[in-house]
């Protein structure tokens, strides 16, 4: 018998020596595996026996058995083999889908553990990150590359996995996400609470539709109070609150009053969607915002002037003299071919001097005997643009986008202001005009690594910002929103009651999966739950101060609309869940269109 073991898995794979051994015995470390074959022919480890130093969580995996592969004796071929995964991340026994039975089908209950487990698995993959004092993970992909982070969109969407509710769950952080702009962790783990409730209910002989309306029942109610609460601030300084909620806890932390204050202003400027942000290298601390649109690059040859105020041309081809692929022997012909490419080169300047044009970007490469001519010609130029960056400049500009040299003219022009910035890394040009509404923020960082991390944190805090620019209507944080609307559910005051007593344990049960935000966040600063969830209910405007580890009146506020969206993504999403009767094993869409057509 071959054994093999690494710091967190251990398996235990039968070889050609098992063939004939009775598949429970004892192994090293003291494990002790025993399977069974049920009747559909899925074998799987049904116990463990684990010595306390490697006692973890175990997850069962079934494998198909071959009937035919069967020994006389009536133990498993040497082909079919039993694992045992002792994970740490893997909370209870992991039930696989049998998709390799005959029938290709999982309903039922076990179809609902299936997604139960799963949806604890995603959530509990994020829920350390959460909060000030949240761990950062580190994503390895298979080329070696890493990332440091604790933002839980991101975790969710580096995920690989080919579970079809790991997939609808991360989804579910993508939503949350392009909605609101954060949340996602809160959103993830609310929604594996509520599964594990539900779960507990079905247990129970509460009916999945009772359990839907009583979830449904309770996030009417929280929102409609959470309207109640809520503190309406002036713009700016619900932006600066908003962003400081956003970036507290990730890396950026340090910098907190100085990247609030840049987000705030920026929202107040322009929408996320209008919005740069570069990152540089330098400190931190020498974050600035700019108002007009910023380009990371630098003139396209030396010689150019480095400010021109005038038309800007937005070219999305290549601009260089057509090339053909012939075979010439006599030197006038040569000559004949360069002297046409050259008068194309000097048509296409001559149409942008005629244009007024002082400025070009170009989403590709520019001839080397172009640039010499418009510089010749006073035209500051930009190559390889990113197509990103030019669209945002149509966008804003209101200019056209130039595809052909044959057809453009002065009224295809956007006029601008454009400077080039030098720097001692990266050159950027800054465009800015009267009709631009756009921010950009240029973000110094002193690695690569870490400038990508505060991208991702900025990116996050200016959305925030902008929704509380917007809305203006702010809660508490720090577990408090979620505190008090739980004492508010569970108290009666002011909400109505079910009549059918199985709802009314799905709507306490709701109120009562809120309470695992202000107590993820008492856990990961190391606080006793018991207490935290004890005082909490006692005095629900409590929130969790996690430097102090203390239950205090904290001067943290988050957006109304970030905390709504959270609950009614994880319950909607949630439910969608709880509705599943059935996995099923399909064909491949493209089979299905295929033989639709074919029809």
């Amino acid at each position: 018998m071959k054994w093999s073991k690494s710091s967190r898995t251990l398996r235990r794979i039968f070889t050609k020596s098992s063939i004939g051994q009775n598949p429970t015995s004892k192994g090293k470390w003291g494990t002790s595996l025993t399977s069974h074959r049920n009747k559909l022919g899925t074998s799987r480890v049904i116990s463990t026996e684990l010595s306390p130093s490697s006692r973890r969580f175990t997850r069962r995996m079934p494998f198909h058995h071959n009937k035919s592969k069967k020994e006389p004796n009536g133990i498993l071929h040497r082909s079919q083999a039993y694992v045992a995964f002792i994970d740490e991340t893997f909370k209870g026994t992991k039930r696989v889908p049998r998709f390799m039975d005959d029938n290709n089908i999982v309903k039922g209950r076990e179809a609902q553990r299936w997604i139960v487990d799963t949806a604890l698995e995603m959530a509990d993959a994020v829920r350390h990150t959460l909060g000030p004092k949240g761990m950062d993970m580190m994503l390895v992909d298979r080329m070696g590359n890493k990332v440091l982070t604790n933002d839980g969109a991101t975790i969710l969407k580096s995920l690989e996995t080919k579970d079809p509710v790991a997939s609808i769950i991360a989804e579910v952080a993508k939503s949350q996400e392009q909605n609101a702009f954060d949340g996602t962790t809160t959103c993830i783990v609310i929604m594996g609470e509520l599964l594990r409730r539900a779960d507990e209910l079905i247990s129970r002989g509460v009916h999945p539709n009772a359990i839907i309306k009583g979830y449904r029942m309770g996030l009417s109610q929280a929102i409609a109070w959470s309207e109640e609460i809520s503190e309406e601030k002036e713009a700016y300084e619900a932006g600066v609150e908003a962003a400081k909620t956003a970036i507290t806890g990730k890396s950026a932390e340090d910098f907190v009053d100085i990247l609030s204050d840049i987000c705030s202003r920026a929202a107040m400027v322009s929408s996320p969607s209008e919005m740069m942000l570069l990152t540089v290298h330098g400190k931190p601390e020498d974050a600035e915002l700019i108002e007009g649109l910023v380009v990371l690059k630098g003139p396209a040859t030396a010689g150019m002037p480095t400010k021109a105020a005038g038309n800007i041309a937005l070219i999305e081809s290549e601009m260089a003299p057509p090339q053909a692929q012939v075979s010439l022997t006599d030197p006038d012909q040569i000559k004949e071919i360069v002297a046409i490419q050259q008068a194309f080169l000097d048509e296409i300047v001559a149409r942008l001097v005629k244009a007024e044009v002082k400025v070009v970007f170009c989403q590709k490469n520019i001839d080397s005997k172009m640039l010499q001519l418009l510089r010749k010609n006073d035209i500051l130029a930009f190559r390889n643009v990113r197509r990103n960056d030019i669209l945002k400049m149509v966008h804003a500009l209101g200019g056209q986008l130039i595809a052909d040299f044959a057809d453009f003219s002065k009224s295809d022009m956007s006029a601008a202001t454009v400077e080039v910035v030098e720097s001692a890394v990266n050159d950027y040009v800054v465009v800015r005009g009267d009709g631009i509404k756009a921010a950009s923020i240029v973000m110094p960082a002193p690695t690569e690594q870490s400038g990508e991390e505060f991208q991702r944190a900025l990116e996050d805090a200016v959305g925030v910002s902008y929704l509380a620019v917007q809305n203006k209507k702010m809660v508490k944080g720090a577990g408090t929103i979620q505190a008090q609307m739980s004492y508010r559910l569970l108290s009666g005051e002011g909400c109505a009651t079910a009549d059918n007593s199985k709802v009314e344990a799905a709507r306490r049960a709701f109120a009562e999966a809120l309470l695992i935000i202000p107590q993820t966040l008492a856990e990961s600063a190391g606080m006793d739950l018991m207490d935290v969830t004890v005082k909490l209910g006692n005095s629900p405007g409590l929130g969790v101060n996690v430097h102090d580890m203390v239950l205090e009146e904290m001067n943290v506020f988050e957006p109304l609309a970030v905390v709504q969206s959270a609950m009614s993504g994880a319950v909607e999403n949630g439910v969608s869940l709880l509705r599943t009767h059935s996995i099923i094993m399909a064909k491949p869409i493209q089979e299905i269109f295929a033989e639709a057509e074919r029809r």
